[in-house]
């Protein structure tokens, strides 16, 4: 909060900000339904950021946005900030003749909604080129990006370095070379407020003299006009689009740390001699200790919990079916051996071919 004060006491401090209508989307039917409590992964993602020439970007000053996501984790109010700066920029700029373009770049997410309060703020500010200021700049740039780099999939991981973010943050917004043009902070109570997935765009223009039925998305793009098909691209302002979207699954979860404990369950059925009762009842409690995990993990919606254990009792009922034919010989599948794919297919020929070898 000391950190919006800051940005609110900014003489710029003057934004257009902007919920998108969900019918001026190409995703609209997607934009309708409000986030389900522990059922739907969000996404926070800085979709477009335009900046234009006439500021002299680039070439007498750094942009910087800074977005911080506020939401419940593992029981915990827990603040994830993130910040878009020069050394990002060089491999994401697409040039036009009238400015710059950043195009989709996620800032928080995939994970869990969990109720309680959310919140997000995007600042946008300018930050005048002085070698100093640059180094500290790109030092938070590279911290805040081990949060996609490495640790987007455990936000409790990430919050051992956020904090480092936020003070480096703190520190540039001290030094006048720092100005904030434009920002915006929005919490949602879910139990009152109707928290649904959405566009939003802030705009460096007074608040009046936009007309907000005249923007678009489209492509993740922010448009103006009088419809969407004969909307164009927006270039008069800078601008940030950004948007709070939803997921029904994450399709990574083998990057969490319980998989590796399943490869350990799987091993452990390849390197059976036999599969007696006792073998099984100790598969068993491994897969039972496995549910366990799962059904605890803060980073799994409920529906996708019980997708992946109903995938790994399936895998471990086909795994031991397999064992114990090939422990007798058999080289006639089992029904519940059956292939449910042509990779499994070809996997079960392979092993009969091994076998016959």
């Amino acid at each position: 909060m000391s950190l919006w004060k800051k940005i609110t006491q900014s003489p710029s401090y003057r934004p257009a900000q902007i919920a998108i209508n969900p019918e001026n989307t190409d995703v609209r039917d997607r934009l309708v339904k409000p986030f389900k409590r522990n059922e739907q992964y969000f996404l926070v993602r800085i979709n477009e950021m335009y900046l234009s020439y006439k500021r002299k970007w680039l070439s007498e000053y750094d942009p910087m946005v800074f977005v911080l996501s506020e939401f419940l984790y593992d029981g915990e109010k827990v603040s994830v900030p993130y910040v878009v700066g020069p050394s990002m920029l060089t491999d994401k700029i697409e040039k036009i003749p009238e400015g710059m373009i950043l195009k989709d770049t996620t800032v928080a997410g995939l994970h869990p909604f969990r109720g309680g309060e959310f919140a997000i703020s995007v600042v946008l500010a300018r930050l005048r080129q002085q070698d100093y200021l640059r180094k500290i700049l790109r030092l938070i740039e590279s911290t805040a990006g081990t949060y996609t780099s490495g640790f987007v999939t455990m936000v409790s991981q990430y919050s051992k370095v956020a904090k480092v973010v936020l003070d480096g943050i703190d520190s540039l917004l001290d030094s006048e070379e720092v100005e904030p043009l434009i920002g915006f902070r929005k919490p949602y109570q879910p139990d009152v407020d109707n928290f649904t997935p959405a566009y939003f765009v802030l705009i460096n223009k007074d608040e009046q003299e936009v007309k907000e039925s005249n923007f678009f998305v489209k492509n993740n793009s922010l448009l103006y006009g009088d419809s969407m098909d004969s909307a164009k691209p927006y270039r008069k302002d800078d601008y940030v689009l950004y948007s709070i979207r939803d997921a029904s699954i994450r399709s990574d979860y083998e990057s969490l740390p319980f998989h590796k404990q399943w490869l350990e369950l799987v091993k452990s059925i390849g390197d059976l001699k036999g599969v007696s009762d006792d073998d099984k009842q100790i598969i068993n409690a491994k897969l039972f200790s496995l549910q366990s995990i799962l059904e605890t993990s803060p980073d799994l919606t409920r529906p996708q919990v019980d997708e992946i254990i109903d995938g790994y009792i399936a895998d471990r009922d086909k795994m031991l079916a397999r064992r114990s034919n090939r422990l007798s010989g058999s080289t006639e599948p089992s029904a519940s051996e059956q292939p449910v794919d042509e990779w499994e297919k070809k996997m079960k020929d392979l092993s009969l071919r091994i076998l016959r070898s």
